[in-house]
Protein backbone atom coordinates (compact mmCIF):
# COMPACT_ATOMS: atom_id res chain seq x y z
CA UNK A 1 0.00 0.00 0.00
CA UNK A 2 1.13 3.59 -0.80
CA UNK A 3 1.34 6.62 1.32
CA UNK A 4 -1.54 7.77 -0.03
CA UNK A 5 -3.43 4.51 0.28
CA UNK A 6 -2.83 5.15 3.76
CA UNK A 7 -3.73 8.29 4.52
CA UNK A 8 -6.76 7.64 2.44
CA UNK A 9 -8.03 4.65 4.25
CA UNK A 10 -7.18 6.24 7.84
CA UNK A 11 -9.07 9.47 7.37
CA UNK A 12 -12.06 7.22 6.17
CA UNK A 13 -11.94 5.46 9.32
CA UNK A 14 -11.69 8.37 11.09
CA UNK A 15 -14.87 10.16 9.72
CA UNK A 16 -16.65 7.01 10.34
CA UNK A 17 -15.58 6.66 13.88
CA UNK A 18 -16.56 9.81 14.47
CA UNK A 19 -20.09 9.63 15.05
CA UNK A 20 -19.40 6.74 17.70
CA UNK A 21 -16.71 9.04 19.50
CA UNK A 22 -18.76 11.51 19.69
CA UNK A 23 -21.77 9.62 22.01
CA UNK A 24 -19.13 8.50 24.42
CA UNK A 25 -19.57 10.05 27.70
CA UNK A 26 -23.46 11.04 27.14
CA UNK A 27 -25.55 8.60 28.42
CA UNK A 28 -27.68 6.65 25.97
CA UNK A 29 -31.10 8.41 24.86
CA UNK A 30 -33.93 6.20 26.44
CA UNK A 31 -37.13 6.32 24.92
CA UNK A 32 -40.10 6.80 27.52
CA UNK A 33 -40.93 3.15 28.37
CA UNK A 34 -37.19 2.90 29.51
CA UNK A 35 -37.13 5.82 31.65
CA UNK A 36 -40.79 4.25 33.17
CA UNK A 37 -39.26 1.32 33.70
CA UNK A 38 -35.99 2.22 34.73
CA UNK A 39 -37.63 4.74 37.35
CA UNK A 40 -40.01 2.20 38.62
CA UNK A 41 -36.91 -0.55 39.17
CA UNK A 42 -34.63 2.24 40.92
CA UNK A 43 -37.81 3.29 43.13
CA UNK A 44 -36.24 0.50 45.83
CA UNK A 45 -39.16 1.65 48.54
CA UNK A 46 -42.32 2.17 45.99
CA UNK A 47 -42.61 5.57 47.22
CA UNK A 48 -43.09 7.11 43.49
CA UNK A 49 -39.94 9.19 44.13
CA UNK A 50 -35.95 8.94 43.89
CA UNK A 51 -33.29 9.31 47.02
CA UNK A 52 -30.10 10.23 45.92
CA UNK A 53 -29.01 6.41 45.73
CA UNK A 54 -32.34 5.01 44.12
CA UNK A 55 -31.57 8.19 41.58
CA UNK A 56 -28.06 6.81 41.31
CA UNK A 57 -29.39 2.97 40.11
CA UNK A 58 -31.78 4.86 37.72
CA UNK A 59 -28.95 6.12 35.79
CA UNK A 60 -27.52 4.10 32.89
CA UNK A 61 -25.33 1.25 34.11
CA UNK A 62 -22.25 2.44 32.47
CA UNK A 63 -22.43 5.89 34.10
CA UNK A 64 -22.92 4.50 37.59
CA UNK A 65 -19.47 3.77 38.56
CA UNK A 66 -18.22 6.80 37.05
CA UNK A 67 -19.97 9.24 38.91
CA UNK A 68 -18.97 10.04 42.56
CA UNK A 69 -20.72 11.33 45.39
CA UNK A 70 -19.96 14.65 45.02
CA UNK A 71 -20.92 14.75 41.18
CA UNK A 72 -23.91 12.79 42.36
CA UNK A 73 -25.35 15.79 44.74
CA UNK A 74 -24.80 18.00 41.96
CA UNK A 75 -26.58 16.26 39.54
CA UNK A 76 -29.83 15.00 41.97
CA UNK A 77 -29.51 19.03 42.70
CA UNK A 78 -30.39 20.37 39.37
CA UNK A 79 -33.03 17.74 38.87
CA UNK A 80 -34.35 18.49 42.04
CA UNK A 81 -36.48 21.48 40.49
CA UNK A 82 -38.80 21.69 43.31
CA UNK A 83 -36.56 21.33 46.14
CA UNK A 84 -37.74 18.68 48.33
CA UNK A 85 -35.00 16.44 48.25
CA UNK A 86 -36.00 13.60 46.08
CA UNK A 87 -36.54 13.05 42.20
CA UNK A 88 -39.91 12.81 40.75
CA UNK A 89 -40.76 10.79 37.84
CA UNK A 90 -41.18 13.96 35.71
CA UNK A 91 -37.90 15.66 37.18
CA UNK A 92 -35.79 12.07 36.56
CA UNK A 93 -37.45 12.64 32.35
CA UNK A 94 -37.46 15.82 32.12
CA UNK A 95 -34.60 17.26 29.78
CA UNK A 96 -31.15 18.21 31.73
CA UNK A 97 -31.18 21.78 32.11
CA UNK A 98 -27.35 23.33 31.89
CA UNK A 99 -26.05 25.27 35.28
CA UNK A 100 -25.63 28.77 34.96
CA UNK A 101 -22.17 30.00 33.99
Amino acid sequence: MTIKSLLAASALAALMAAPALAQQGRPPQRTPEEVNAAFTKADANKDGKLDKAEYKAFLPEQFQAMIDDERLTQIVTMRDTDKDGFISKAEASAPMQRPPQ
